[in-house]
Order: C-alpha cells, then structure tokens, then sequence
C-alpha cells in the first residue's frame, strides 16, 4: 500500500516536470520567434526581394535610391537617341527633346513601404513572401505630351499615303471606272512603343516602323449600278442673285447589271486602272447648248405710256420716271421668283433724285417727291399682263388717271403700297425699261412656250359717278362770273378681264378684278357782286373760265 502511493507521487512529479518543461520550451520558441520578427521588421532600408525596374534596391534607403536611378536614369537621358523610319522618311531625335521625366520619388517611397503597413505579423509573412517571389516596382515617368502628339504627326503627314477609292467618272457620253488602290499610314501604336521602350529601357538605335496598309472598300455592285442607271434630264435655267444659272443637261444611261459585276470581278485588283464602262445613252430633249439658245429669245410684250413736259411739274414727273425706270432695267427673275417694285426702285427720296410732282395723297391730290413713278409701276403691271405673268399684289388708284384704260393701273408707295408679279413660266425672264420722247416703255424678255398666244384685256364699267360740284361764292366777282379753281373727276366701277388666245382662238377669258375710283369735286368760284345797268351799250364779251390746275398726278 504504502510502495503504492509512492509510486503514484514520483508519477505525479515526473508528469508536472515534463509539462514544465514542455511550457518552458514553448515559450523560449515563441521568445525566440518574436526576436525574429523584432529583427525582422526593425531593419533599415528597403526588404530583400524589391527591385525597382528590375534593379535590386535591397536595403537600400530612400536617398540611396534616388541618387542611383537619379544618375541610372535621368542623367542617361542625353545619350539615348532615336532614328525612327518609315519608307524614305526618317526622323531623329533625344529623348529629352520629349520632356522625359522620371517618377523616383514615387517609385522609392513605394519601395520602402513594402512591408511597412498592416500588423506585425501580416508584415512579417508579407517581408518572408516577397524574399522569396521578389517584387517588381514600374518606375513610372512624364513626357511632354505636345511634344510627342507634334513628332507623331508630323511623321504621319509626311508618310501618309492616302488610300484612293474607286469612283465612277462621267464624260459627255462616256463612263469610266476608276478602280481605288491601297493606301499607307503610320502605326502609332507602334510608334507610341518604341518610345515608349526607348524611356524605359534607355536604349535607341534605328527602328523601322512598318506602315499600316488601308485598302480601299470593296466594290459594291449595286452602288454602281445605281450611280450608272438615270433618266435624261433636261437642261435647266434658272436665275441666282439676279444672274442666269444654265443647270446642264444630263444623258438618260443604262448598263447591263450582269456584265458590270463581270467586269468589276475581272478588275477588282487592278489598282488604279480606268476601265470604260459599255453604257448605252440617251439623248434629252433640251440640250445645255439649246437651253442657251432659248434664253431671253422672245419678247413677251411690250407696254407703252406717254407723258408731257410742258410744265415743271410734268418735267419733274418725267425725271422720277426715268429715275424709277433705270432702277429696273436689266433685271432678271428666275422661274417662280416675285418681283417687288418697291424692293428693286427703292425709296423715293431727294437724296436718291427724285424731284417734286403732283401725286394722289389720302384723297387729295398734293406735291410729293417722286410724283409719276406710279405711272412706271403701271406700265410695267400692262406688259405683266399682256405677258400673261402672275400678279401677286396690285391695287388701283384713288382716283382715275389719264394715261392708261381704267382697270389697268397699279398704285405704289414706298413702305405702304406695293406692286408685285411672279414669274410663271420655266424660264427666267428680263424686264427691259427706257424712258425716251416723253414715253415710258417696257419690254419683258423670255421663252415663249405657246407660239401664236396673245392677250387681249378688255373692261366691263360697272358704274360711273358724275364729279360733285361746290360753289364757293365771291363778293369780289360779278354776278354770272366763274372761274374754275379745281377741276374734278368722275368716279368709276369696273371689272377688268384677260381673253387668253391661240393662234386666234380663244383658250379662256377670266376677271382679273374689280377697280373702283372714287370722285374728286369740282370747286367754282361764282361771282355775287351786283352790276349796276350801264347806260351805254357795251361789248358782248365773257371771260373763259380758268382751270387751275392743269397738271398730270401720278
């Protein structure tokens, strides 16, 4: 019993120093490990296992490293020089005429961070990683990139051969098929590389860089066919700016769809080659050089009106006519294009020469300056009809006038009252304006279309009122004494109508409108002075009544 319990004690002790001893172990492993962490994570320098740029900077500090890429790299700089080529072109050039600039200071300071961030021991196993894989840090650099972007394309300008794509030249009767060729340009990525390289690897020499070849597109069938294929078409005058634009003719042209793909399949790689293409023509029915011919080849009609110059009013009047008549002289509308008298006589102005003359003003007849030019606008608005044209906008006098059929006047003031027509007919036209021996005349130029049309213009009066009168009595004149001091007009109602005929017979007779003239009075002066009974016989005499006004308004 006794050797017993003995047993058991010496057992127990043995145990207890054994896991003595096993602690004690433990913890001298785990001194022992923290020393090597401490000494680990304590050192100096960058860790073993760094390179930047594939240089070992293995316990090197930030200066050390930026001292040895600072002469490795940039002092090297000077000597690195490029020629790059392209065909017969090259260009040569040092790396610092791009600006290069290295990034040490970021490159260094990644460095001595490696294993420098997080807890000890996920510091520890990254140091333990990196000593046996190695970790490789880009030394990143900066150029000038303007410098770069101007070196690059100046080199693809001078080096460049455009690519030329096939096209379709069209002659009088005659289609030729110029077949495209390949085209060269820089590769600017590859160009971007070996600079690229050249900086990080500061190395030059002569490099070639290859062109990039760029073929034209491949030729599409129906895109030619369809750019051969057209109806003729004819010649065409128009105006611009007041100048005859003759559009040419174009000839009708077909091809066989089959034989074309034939012929593009056979010389699709015939580079540059100009085949002619069997196309069959059409001729137009107007040709450029007829259209030529046509122009301005008749003349329309022709409208004249006469004025007098035996007073200075009428003198005055015949020079606004003239004055307003040169101002439309020689001008040209295009098919579908509006005249505007206003537009192109302008304002009637003393600065522009316009003189003083007797004009209808708001009822009254008064001086105004350019008095008459009425009288240019509706001898232009006769030819207008009688050229059978468009009247956009016209309107009749106050008043009647004398020198034209009632219904055939046209009223004008600047601003306020216009006169317009459209040219009607497919051709451009020309208004030709004189004024000579008291006559305004004008002509309107064009292509007469319908040979044998004429027109004829013609008035229905619809009503006529007689021109009022009012006496104005005078103590200062003898009884049974006038003397007229304003000479009135009638008033008028008519409806005015074109007949259109050809070769005498008549096409149709249509209103062009309703013209209505308002009266102006007649003012007379009547005598009251009494007479006494003469006591001799005297002569049987009376004075004539006197028309004051004896001028022409506009």
């Amino acid at each position: 019993m006794t050797d017993t319990i003995i047993q058991k004690k010496l057992l127990n002790s043995k145990f207890k120093l054994i896991i003595i001893s096993l602690l004690a172990f433990l913890l001298l492993l785990l001194l022992g490990f923290l020393l090597v962490i401490y000494f680990t994570l304590s050192r100096d320098g960058a860790y073993r296992g760094v390179f930047i740029d594939g240089k070992n900077v293995d316990k090197m500090s930030y200066d050390q490293i930026y001292e040895f890429f600072d002469s490795s790299y940039t002092d090297q700089l000077k000597n690195v020089e490029l020629t790059l080529e392209n065909g017969d072109y090259s260009t040569n050039f040092n790396l610092l005429d791009l600006g290069v600039s290295y990034n040490i200071d970021k490159a260094a300071t990644q460095a001595l961070h490696v294993g420098r961030q997080g807890n000890i021991f996920g510091r520890f196993f990254e140091i333990k990683r990196i000593k046996k894989k190695n970790m490789n840090i880009e030394l990143d650099y900066s150029l000038n990139s303007a410098a770069l972007e101007n070196m690059i394309n100046d080199f693809y300008d001078k080096t460049l051969i455009p690519v030329n794509e096939s096209y379709l030249n069209f002659e009088d009767k005659k289609v030729t098929l110029i077949m495209g060729h390949p085209g060269k340009s820089l590769d600017i990525e590859k160009f971007r590389s070996v600079v690229d390289n050249s900086i990080k690897s500061l190395k030059g020499g002569i490099f070639n860089i290859s062109p990039l070849v760029i073929e034209p597109e491949e030729i599409r069938v129906d895109k030619i066919y369809n750019e051969i294929s057209c109806e003729p078409v004819n010649a065409k005058a128009t105006a611009k700016d007041g100048q005859v634009v003759i559009t040419p003719h174009v000839y009708g042209r077909r091809i066989d769809k089959s034989n074309l793909s034939d012929i593009i399949e056979k010389h699709k790689n015939d580079f540059g080659a100009k085949v002619e293409l069997p196309v069959v023509f059409e001729d137009p029915e107007l040709k450029t050089e007829q259209a030529q011919a046509m122009l301005f080849r008749d003349t329309l009609a022709t409208s004249n009106t006469n004025f007098s110059t035996s007073t200075q009013n009428n003198y005055n009047r015949g020079i606004n006519m003239q004055i307003a008549s040169s101002k439309i002289n020689g001008t040209v509308l295009g098919p579908g294009e509006i005249f505007s008298f206003n537009d192109v006589v302008g304002p009637r102005t003393v600065q522009n020469g316009y003189k003083t003359a007797k004009e209808y003003v708001s009822g009254k007849i008064v001086d105004g300056i350019g008095g008459g030019v009425c009288q240019v606008s509706s001898t232009l608005y006769n030819a207008v009809l009688f050229s059978d044209l468009e009247t956009v906008f016209r309107q009749n006098h106050m008043f009647s006038i004398g020198y034209l059929p009632l219904g055939r006047d046209a009223a004008v003031a600047y601003s306020d009252l216009d006169f317009k027509f459209k040219n009607n007919t497919n051709w451009p036209i020309k208004i030709e304006a004189a004024v000579k021996n008291n006559t305004v005349s004008f002509s309107i130029r064009g292509t007469q279309e319908q040979p044998g049309k004429t027109i004829e213009l013609s008035h229905v009066q619809i009503r006529s009122t007689p021109a009022p009168i009012q006496y104005i009595d005078d103590p200062n004149l003898e009884e049974g004494q006038t003397v007229v001091i304003q000479s009135g007009q009638a008033g008028y109602v008519v409806d005015t109508y074109k007949t259109v005929k050809i070769n005498g017979v008549v096409q149709s007779k249509n209103k062009l409108h309703t013209s209505t003239y308002s009266t102006y009075k007649t003012i007379i002066k009547r005598g009251t002075k009494r007479v006494e009974p003469a006591l001799l016989d005297l002569p049987e005499s009376q004075d004539t009544p006197e028309d004051i006004i004896d001028e022409t308004p506009a």
